[in-house]
């Protein structure tokens, strides 16, 4: 069993990794080093800066609405308070106490609401299913279903106290489905700033002693260090890009999108994919619309899911505007794969391809512009005028069933473990996700031992999309790809035209 005298080597210093490095710490480990490609003691977790993880990103979604999945539901919420607590340890810092990218004005967390629509007079099965777990768990004061005028009257009457343009808020997708639509808000809920939610972590951590390694060459993972035994396998540590060797009792791969290349073992359980993502600048003379989409008067969103069981695996999210001005839109109906050939096992996988990659993905697949520019023009025509700004795919890894993999990979004698499968809402758990890492290291069985262990789908079974392989016709190589002058609206598309979510 792992224990606190065991040298413990990250790969990955994104939400994952950072968690995990956390509590370890906490837990009494004292020589914890966290290996990343990136030079995030510089740069920040800045994805304007060569950043280009999934956690490397402006914002992120964070609610507690997982429908029967309650366990997510209770980690949720079983991180809040640190997030805010976080928020009021950094006002009360000095500037020069706080790391590259932060100030005592930054927030990590910020409760503006999160409101979910599906067209029609009637709530979504999963918006059900989520307030009746949220009502069983005590938690459905938080949660007014916009159709529901005793329920929003509650709402009213909390803003009479908590001055937060609820009504407002609730308004926000008006003209959703024609203006036939229901939901709920959840004033619970609202976005965190990814990036600096990042520099924050890696700040505790390292000083609760925490080693980083970090840097293109000296931090980047280049292969494992083996050792085959009367026992049989075992990974003695890791080797960088620089060909420095690095020792260790436990490698935990922490690696994103990157980790099915960095362990091929995980081929029927995880698969990178990616999700759409597009800015749209704000003008800085349009200050109607700076306060229309300010976190103070606008809510975190999502519209038009497609039978997924988050807005981040489905449909179309979105978030107010950010201090810069930029308003970002998702589209998770379609996710995205770049099968390529792994260079040690010669078998075909999928791995990132960013607009840092040394051959960059400029643009989004043309379906995916087209789908978002149906449910801007649905949902703000104001912004039509503007057009797309800058896109991004943002690379996760799913499992098979959307639920975390955080268990040892089998055959290496408790010596190689995997934390990863966020598979696209695993950042607002970065206060407590390590607590669990931890247990499953030291084999301490919690509620989501089960959930999170090795396992794989069951042949023929649907698997989240991984069944499908590399001709499922989600990979890049095979898509049409937008070009910039997609990110206008032209004439034609002037036209009211209904929401269709991709297949």
């Amino acid at each position: 069993m792992t224990t606190t005298d065991n040298k413990i080597a990250i790969v990955g210093a994104g939400v994952f990794g950072l968690s995990t490095a956390i509590h370890l710490s906490r837990r009494g480990y004292r020589d914890v080093t966290v290996f990343d490609y990136q030079p995030y003691h510089k740069n920040a977790y800045n994805p304007s800066d060569g950043c280009d993880s999934a956690s490397a990103d402006v914002n992120k979604v964070y609610r507690c609405s997982y429908g029967t999945e309650t366990e997510y539901q209770d980690l949720a919420f079983s991180g809040r308070d640190t997030w805010l607590d976080w928020n009021r340890q950094i006002a009360a810092s000095a500037p020069e106490d706080l790391p590259v990218g932060l100030t005592p004005a930054d927030q990590l967390l910020v409760p503006n609401g999160f409101l979910r629509v599906s067209v029609g007079d009637d709530l979504s099965e999963f918006d059900q299913e989520s307030l009746n777990a949220l009502e069983k768990a005590g938690l459905r004061h938080h949660q007014h279903i916009i159709r529901d005028e005793a329920d929003l009257l509650k709402l009213w009457k909390k803003e009479a106290s908590d001055p937060s343009h609820w009504r407002e808020k609730v308004e926000a997708l008006r003209n959703a489905g024609g203006g036939k639509y229901n939901g709920f808000i959840d004033t619970s809920a609202g976005f965190t700033y990814a990036d600096k939610a990042c520099a924050w972590a890696r700040h505790l951590a390292e000083k609760a002693g925490v080693k980083f390694v970090l840097g293109p060459e000296e931090g980047k993972f280049d292969d494992f260090l083996r050792e085959d035994g009367s026992l049989g396998k075992r990974v003695k540590g890791i080797r960088t890009a620089d060909g420095r060797e690095h020792s260790a009792d436990v490698v935990i791969v922490a690696g994103g999108g990157w980790t099915p290349s960095i362990v091929p073992e995980v081929e029927n359980l995880l698969e990178t994919t990616a999700g759409s993502v597009i800015t749209i600048q704000l003008p800085k003379d349009r200050q109607d619309l700076w306060d229309q989409f300010s976190p103070e008067r606008f809510p975190v969103w999502a519209y038009g899911l497609s039978g997924h069981t988050s807005p981040e695996f489905g449909g179309f999210y979105g978030f107010p505007r950010t201090p810069e001005g930029k308003i970002k839109i998702g589209y998770r109906g379609r996710k995205w794969t770049n099968y390529q050939t792994h260079p040690q096992t010669g078998k075909r996988l999928s791995v990132p391809r960013t607009k840092y990659s040394v051959d960059p993905a400029v643009n989004l697949p043309k379906k995916a512009i087209d789908n978002i520019k149906i449910a801007v023009g649905e949902l703000f025509p104001e912004l039509k005028d503007i057009g797309i700004t800058d896109t991004r795919l943002c690379w996760y890894t799913d499992s098979i069933d959307n639920s975390f993999v955080i268990d040892y990979v089998p055959g290496y004698n408790n010596s190689l473990f995997v934390a990863s499968g966020g598979s696209g809402h695993g950042f607002k758990f970065l206060p407590v996700l390590g607590q669990h890492v931890v247990n499953a290291l030291e084999r301490k069985p919690d509620q989501f031992t089960e959930l999170w262990k090795w396992r794989a789908a069951q042949p023929g079974a649907h698997a989240n999309g991984l069944e499908e392989g590399e001709q499922s016709g989600r990979n890049l190589a095979g898509l049409e790809i937008a070009e910039q002058g997609d990110w206008i609206w032209a004439k034609h598309e002037e036209e009211v035209v209904p929401l269709v979510v991709a297949e």
